[in-house]
């Protein structure tokens, strides 16, 4: 019998400003969202189960710590409606894909309007949650959210092609479809929401901002399909990860994949710091848009950080991708494929 495949994942936040916090709210707010999931029945009980340990609310606990109890149950509630369309979506084609996705477009377009007869209730989920989040947010924010989440669901489309092509895309390829399908720019109006943030579209489209929400996303993805690469890899479902991509593109095998992973999260955590010191102190072009709004960028920007820092605690403490060895391979950075 051959060796089983053993990995080092290297420690990408070992500079990292934030430190690790909880939500005190986070036994809370998962209890109500786990409910409201459970009371649509969406899988059966046995997957219902094994869906719960990945502790998707977890996510949100971590990296939406300073949430009111009322904002962090959105928040798990969407980490919770990205998941089962997830979940929903991985077994069907492009066809069926884009039908599921069609109809939570429409709910979060319409969220006072009932949903059809027969449709699938991933329609009915994705319009609760965006009912009961959208209360009291503010013009601007609702509108990033909406057509951030078109985007997002372009891009899961795109995926199930591409899948159903069996085609390994390259870097640059990669790059752009996964800022989109990996869910962060809706994940960011929950960030605003979660902070009480009003934020005009002028701010949240200056360079500098977008270039802090790109990096964000970048990171999530790198270290999510580092993370993911074990998981992935026994499921028979590993082409469309960061690993398989860079391994293909770049001729290599698993341990250059993941160093050439690990030295580009590095330029990209330099360049977000850097990013961050130019509009803290309006450098380099970032101007002052007021003590109001530059109050509000400041705790954005904290919350940017602190949303890597949670993602990358989740992906250990989680049961999604260890199981119950996460925190045991957090310390060693040791991952075997078997």
């Amino acid at each position: 019998m051959s060796e089983p495949q053993v990995y080092r994942l290297p420690d990408t936040l070992r500079n990292w400003p934030w430190k690790r916090i909880i939500s005190p709210h986070y036994r809370q707010a998962q209890a109500e969202s786990v409910a409201w999931l459970e009371s649509f029945h969406p899988f059966t009980p046995v997957a219902q189960r094994a869906f719960n340990k990945c502790d998707f609310s977890l996510v949100s606990a971590l990296t939406f710590p300073n949430a009111t109890l009322y904002n962090l149950r959105s928040c798990c509630d969407l980490m919770h409606t990205f998941f089962t369309l997830d979940e929903y979506t991985d077994p069907l084609d492009a066809a069926g894909v884009k039908a599921l996705c069609d109809a939570t477009m429409d709910a979060i377009e319409n969220p006072d309007k009932p949903r059809p007869e027969g449709e699938s209730v991933i329609g009915e989920i994705a319009r609760q949650f965006w009912k009961r989040a959208s209360v009291n947010v503010p013009k601007p924010c609702q509108e990033r959210f909406v057509n951030a989440w078109r985007t997002y669901l372009a891009s899961v489309v795109e995926q199930a092609e591409r899948r159903s092509k069996a085609y390994i895309c390259t870097v640059d390829e990669y790059m752009i479809a996964r800022r989109n399908n990996i869910g962060s720019d809706p994940s960011f109006a929950l960030l605003e929401i979660s902070l009480g943030l009003d934020l005009p579209h002028e701010v949240m489209e200056h360079p500098a901002i977008v270039s802090l929400n790109r990096d964000t996303t970048d990171m999530i993805i790198l270290a999510n399909d580092m993370c993911s690469y074990k998981k992935e890899v026994l499921g028979n479902d590993a082409d469309y990860n960061a690993v398989t991509v860079i391994m293909v593109n770049e001729k290599t095998d698993v341990a250059g994949g993941i160093q050439w992973i690990s030295d580009r999260h590095d330029d990209i955590v330099d360049n977000f710091l850097t990013i961050r010191d130019d509009v803290l102190e309006h450098k380099n072009g970032v101007p002052s848009w007021g003590k109001d709004i530059d109050d509000q960028v400041v705790k954005y920007i904290e919350g940017l950080g602190q949303w890597i820092r949670g993602h990358d605690s989740w992906n250990f403490e989680s049961g999604r991708y260890f199981g119950d060895k996460g925190v045991e391979i957090q310390q060693s950075r040791v991952v075997v494929i078997a």
